[in-house]
């Protein structure tokens, strides 16, 4: 349903280029760039691709709190193996998806050491994990996981048991019975959705509304026919509301580009939409960025060569474009979690605050732990 061109990449800090191909040069050709970012793309478990463009049932991820041995770092990692299985069951979302969510909690049962030599550290776990309603707190199914590890030191037993997070049968029944109830709730409370889209749009708030209609399955036959019709409506409210400061930012991407092209320039542009009045000073600025950038580039490097790298940078930027997007849906569902999460039940709920902006930034973290 999205308006906006999707190719998705790289999160969070500029320096990393998980979904980067090679630095562009001479050799290689549009095609060829093409075929490179998509190569990108599959080495990854998880096509943020699918989970942010699917017409199917959508889920937020709520990984466990931070706690003793279960670091801040290693609960993102969680919340990441989380999307990996829903994304593995043909459900979207990356935290951007307000009203449903897959939770779990974990609980430690046994840390002990081996009594032979060579001397282990080992380290189980019991995953449980619930589908919920994160406006209602219904809890739609349940499942749980067990979980363990040996290493050199209890840190080392628990990255490992927690790598060992499987898509387990138990795990897909669960998902597959509440991925129905949440198609029978857009099915049976379609006025109450409406309400939250129209509340969400008399706040002003219209990340949190774009992010509403966008998690509605296709399934769901007249709540995703609602969507459809008001989608491309909250979509440009939504885009008028964050031009001013996605010119900022475009500004900001011309000065840390330092001479060169650089997609987050016009990941910022893809942004600001034609009807803004930002947009014409938006291009402005862009064509005297581009005029200086094949300046101070002649000597280095021929037009054709020049124009390759452009283009590099702007099937890149379609990638950033939708990262930044998806950032501000996150932080918009985060409020919205925040403000639903029953307080008896997730008396940490704070730890959520800004979890959607981690979790998308944490992606490329699922090869690296």
């Amino acid at each position: 349903m999205c308006a906006l061109v999707l190719v998705f990449g790289a999160c969070g800090n500029s320096s990393k280029k998980k979904f980067s191909p090679e630095e562009p040069s001479s050799t290689m050709n549009d095609a060829q760039r093409r075929e490179a970012i998509e190569a990108k793309r599959a080495e990854l478990s998880i096509d943020p691709v699918a989970m942010m463009t699917s017409n199917d049932v959508k889920l937020s991820v709520l990984p466990p709190v931070a706690s003793g041995d279960i670091t801040e770092e290693l609960s993102e990692f969680i919340g990441v193996k989380m999307l990996e299985i829903i994304a593995s069951n043909g459900i979207g979302g990356l935290n951007n998806v307000p009203g449903f969510a897959l939770a779990a909690k974990i609980h430690q049962n046994e840390k002990k050491t081996t009594g032979t030599a060579p001397q282990k550290m080992i380290a189980s776990y019991t995953l449980s994990y619930q589908v919920i309603n994160l406006v209602t707190g219904d809890v739609y199914a349940t499942a749980s996981q067990q979980i363990s590890g040996a290493g050199d030191s209890f840190e080392q037993a628990t990255r490992i048991a927690i790598k060992s997070i499987k898509n387990s049968q138990s795990i897909q029944q669960m998902l597959q019975a509440g991925s129905q109830k949440i198609i029978d709730w857009f099915n049976n409370n379609l006025a109450s959705f409406k309400s939250q889209v129209d509340a969400a749009c008399g706040h002003g708030d219209y990340a949190l509304a774009l992010s509403l209609i966008e998690s509605v399955p296709e399934k769901a036959t007249q709540a995703f026919a609602y969507a459809q019709g008001r989608h491309n409506e909250i979509l440009n409210k939504f885009l008028m509301q964050i031009a001013a400061n996605e010119l900022n930012a475009m500004r900001q991407a011309i000065t840390e580009a330092n001479g060169a092209f650089s997609k987050d320039v016009y990941a910022h542009l893809g942004l600001i939409p034609q009807s803004s009045p930002q947009y014409s000073k938006a291009q402005e600025i862009l064509s005297n960025y581009e005029a200086a950038v094949e300046k101070s580039n002649q000597d280095k490097a021929s037009k054709e060569e020049l124009e390759a790298q452009r283009k590099h940078e702007i099937e890149l930027a379609n990638i950033e474009t939708e990262r930044l997007k998806a950032i501000y849906q996150a932080q918009a569902t985060e409020r919205a979690i925040n403000q639903h999460l029953p307080q008896k039940d997730y008396v940490e709920r704070g730890f959520w605050s800004k979890l959607g902006v981690r979790i998308i930034n944490g992606i490329d973290k699922i090869t690296g732990l």
